[in-house]
């Protein structure tokens, strides 16, 4: 479900990608989309005004915190109602803040923090092609939108996520950025076809990380750059912990490493010029439970009489930054 239409940019900037796959791959994820609460998602969006139907040019800033789509007075007081509607239709919001038409969208994860650690270790974005794996709804594609990249591609099998992308590129119409219903066992299309990989809030989730860092490695350029982003664990050492059942309450956590063991699986998988960019505790302003994501969040997570281990017992959470390049074929 377009809610704009725009080029393929498989067709007018990867048509080296095989496309053949590529339409395969969409036709299977996209019959998921006609289960009837996806439908009733796109439902929502689809009765909101098109951009070419408001009054005047929709005013977008992807420079802020809040990345910021029109103002109060475009909508008329039932359009309101219809957008707000979409918005809670479209829980939870993982990812944020945006701020549609005066709307507020205070997200769990307060992802201009997480955007403020590795903005300087980008570069000049202008121009470069971009993957983002794991893009969740698209807000660092978003941010990065503002430098003007030859494309931004996200990839992430989540139909709400999708969803929520859809919402922004109602308005936005940034021909440049293209989101796919795709996982990380989906890499293999991909070969040396990216001037940047972004792979931010994943890895643990995974049950063979060596695996989807090689994965990774193929999609990047010769003299391109990797950006990982990994919750792990305070300590030294190369060890990695393997919870017995959950970490943070989460069941599909696997691994979770220290940054020594992150940085030691990054140059196994092939990469080069490892750098520990950011390391980092998980605070309760960064992660939260908002009326947008009115579920249990960090504070849940952690030990209320030490904040230094989860419920579990296990060391709390940190979230750590790691640049790499690829140097060689």
């Amino acid at each position: 479900m377009l809610t704009w239409q725009r080029p393929d940019i498989f067709k007018t900037k990867l048509n080296q990608v095989d496309f053949h796959k590529v339409e395969q791959l969409r036709r299977e994820r996209r019959q998921k989309m006609e289960r009837p609460h996806f439908l009733e998602q796109a439902n929502a969006i689809g009765k909101l005004p098109t951009a070419a139907e408001l009054p005047n040019a929709v005013e977008q800033h992807l420079d802020l915190n809040h990345v910021t789509i029109g103002r109060p007075l475009d909508l008329t007081e039932e359009q309101h109602e219809l957008l707000e509607k979409a918005i809670y239709q479209l829980l939870p919001w993982r990812k944020g803040p945006f701020r549609m038409f005066g709307h507020e969208i205070d997200a769990e994860w307060q992802s201009h923090m997480k955007w403020d650690r590795i903005i300087s270790e980008l570069g000049c974005l202008e121009g470069k092609q971009i993957l983002d794996v794991g893009c969740g709804n698209g807000y660092y594609m978003f941010r990065a939108a503002h430098q003007q990249p030859r494309l931004v591609l996200g990839i992430d099998p989540s139909i709400p996520f999708y969803l929520q992308f859809e919402l922004m590129q109602r308005y936005l119409h940034l021909p440049n950025l293209q989101y796919e219903l795709m996982g990380v066992g989906d890499l293999d299309l991909f070969d040396r076809d990216f001037d940047m990989v972004w792979c931010m809030g994943i890895l643990y989730h995974h049950r063979n990380p060596i695996e989807i860092l090689q994965r990774l490695h193929r999609a990047v350029r010769v003299g391109g750059t990797l950006i990982i982003e990994s919750q792990t664990i305070p300590g030294t050492g190369s060890i990695a912990l393997f919870p017995q059942e959950r970490y943070a309450k989460a069941r599909n956590v696997y691994f979770v490493p220290t940054a020594e063991c992150l940085v030691n699986w990054i140059r196994r998988s092939g990469f080069k010029q490892v750098e520990i960019v950011s390391h980092t505790k998980v605070t309760f302003e960064e992660q939260r439970s908002t009326e947008l994501a009115p579920y249990e969040s960090l504070v849940d997570f952690i030990d209320p009489l030490d904040g230094n281990q989860t419920v579990e017992g296990y060391p709390a959470p940190y979230r750590t930054v790691i640049r790499a390049e690829r140097q060689f074929q």
